[in-house]
């Protein structure tokens, strides 16, 4: 198996564009939905939070700014958003990448579905839910636009009037600061067809908000808040369709100040992303479903498309788990090894675009209260491993964001590798106890 891994890599060196208009297919799809424990299935791995079924069941999708985790559920499904730059304490004190919400879609109530399917098309960079329940037709589309930076979801029917559901977004890990906790304040408020979250990380003193759009087509909406105001929602009643849009930014601005000031003073006088999720969203809802998906495309397909590796002719027709069990037990697919390629350049696509932080140590998700090993970079393999396929699969732009990030960094790292050199010329040789690995010894986070 590695050897077949390896040649698989040693090909990638020697990728051409593609000049065929048509690619052939590449999909992850399965007959089932994600499994679903949440909170109660996180157990610790080497010291950190690890949740099998969110890493190995959900489907990623990410525009660089946002990733999103689809579970594609018929009872209640449950959509995982994390955004970049939203980073608490995290373990050693100096940022963690951490869960911006969990959005739910309630009330669903189609147990037993028939015909299920959901997918990630590589090829679109669009994950479908399909299923037949009481005979009507159902199909969900969710997509990450990078050019407006909104996430899109549609729920839609074959029969009028079948959509109805309730919108209840959450935030999680909500802690007031202190040593043990993140210091994460916040609530989510619903008006009209509109529901905010917004709140703060006491830590860095970083503001964040997200919005979610609502648009129906038939049906009625209603908005909805409880007695504390902190926890709104929206219900639908029998709608033709729905698209949700959702934007989620931070007071985050990269530049050199955020790795040399202290934590409260990293983004002291930046404007409050109010505004500009705003701008996000109505600029969104003002060009509708239809030309966001059709910009959707055509911007990661600019991408997606360059290269085209062709190693058979087949297109399996199971789903992707039983594939990929075969797989693991020695059966042959180069399918298989086609599909892994394309899944790898499909990934960083997804988590690393200009204007972007770069790829964090899980890319653009994470679903835990800070990510394990604080989802920083880390010098002495996850950044190169993100990058692997940036060069060698032409897709060299996505390179510019680890590229601005390590200019912003280049005054915090010179300042450190002057103090270490005079250190070490300075101060007769002593070994020192060994050290925990953290930030201060191999990389970086976000916001160190």
């Amino acid at each position: 198996m590695k050897t077949r891994l390896f040649l698989l890599f040693i090909m990638c060196l020697f990728i051409l564009p593609s000049a065929s208009a048509q690619q052939k297919e590449y999909s992850l799809w399965y007959s089932q939905p994600a499994p679903n424990e949440g909170a109660e299935n996180i157990v610790k791995s080497r010291g950190f939070p690890y949740d099998k079924y969110w890493e190995r069941w959900s489907l990623p999708i990410g525009n660089g700014y946002m990733g999103a985790c689809i579970f594609g559920r018929t009872d209640t499904e449950r959509i995982q958003l994390t955004e970049k730059t939203f980073g608490v304490k995290g373990p050693y004190k100096k940022g963690g990448i951490g869960n911006f919400a969990e959005i739910y879609i309630e009330g669903i109530h189609h147990e037993q579905p028939l015909n299920y399917k959901r997918s990630l098309r590589l090829n679109d960079a669009i994950s479908r839910v399909n299923y037949q329940y009481e005979d009507v037709n159902y199909t969900r589309e969710y997509f990450a636009n990078y050019p407006s930076n909104v996430i899109v979801v549609k729920l839609k029917a074959d029969q009028p009037g079948k959509i109805s559901f309730t919108l209840r977004p959450v935030l999680p890990y909500l802690h007031e600061y202190n040593d043990e906790g993140t210091g994460r304040t916040g609530k989510v408020s619903a008006q009209n067809d509109l529901i905010t979250l917004t709140g703060d990380i006491q830590f860095f003193r970083l503001p964040y908000e997200a919005q979610i759009k609502v648009i129906p087509s038939g049906g009625q909406l209603k908005a909805m808040n409880d007695e504390s105001g902190n926890n709104g929602t929206i219900r639908i009643q029998q709608a033709d369709s729905v698209v949700l849009l959702i934007n989620a930014q931070t007071a985050y601005q990269l530049k050199s100040s955020v790795f040399t000031a202290s934590p409260e003073n990293k983004f002291t006088g930046n404007e409050h992303p109010h505004r500009a999720v705003s701008q996000c969203i109505q600029k969104a809802a003002d060009k509708g479903y239809e030309a966001l998906c059709k910009e959707h495309i055509a911007d990661y397909q600019s991408l997606f498309s360059r290269v085209d590796l062709r190693l058979c002719n087949e297109t399996p027709g199971i789903p992707t788990d039983s594939l990929l069990h075969d797989y693991q037990r020695g059966k042959e697919s180069l399918y298989m090894d086609e599909l892994l390629f394309q899944y790898g350049r499909y990934l960083l696509i997804a988590s690393s675009r200009k204007g972007s932080l770069p790829p964090h140590l899980q890319g653009a998700w994470s679903q835990y209260e800070y990510a394990p090993w604080s989802g920083g970079y880390w010098h002495n393999i996850n950044i190169q491993m993100n990058y692997w396929a940036a060069f060698n699969t032409n897709l060299a732009e996505v390179f510019i964001p680890y590229v601005e990030y390590n200019e912003a960094f280049r005054q915090s790292a010179n300042e450190k590798a002057t103090g270490y050199i005079k250190r070490i010329t300075l101060t007769p040789y002593r070994p020192s106890p060994k050290k925990t690995d953290g930030p201060s010894e191999r990389g970086q986070t976000l916001s160190q």
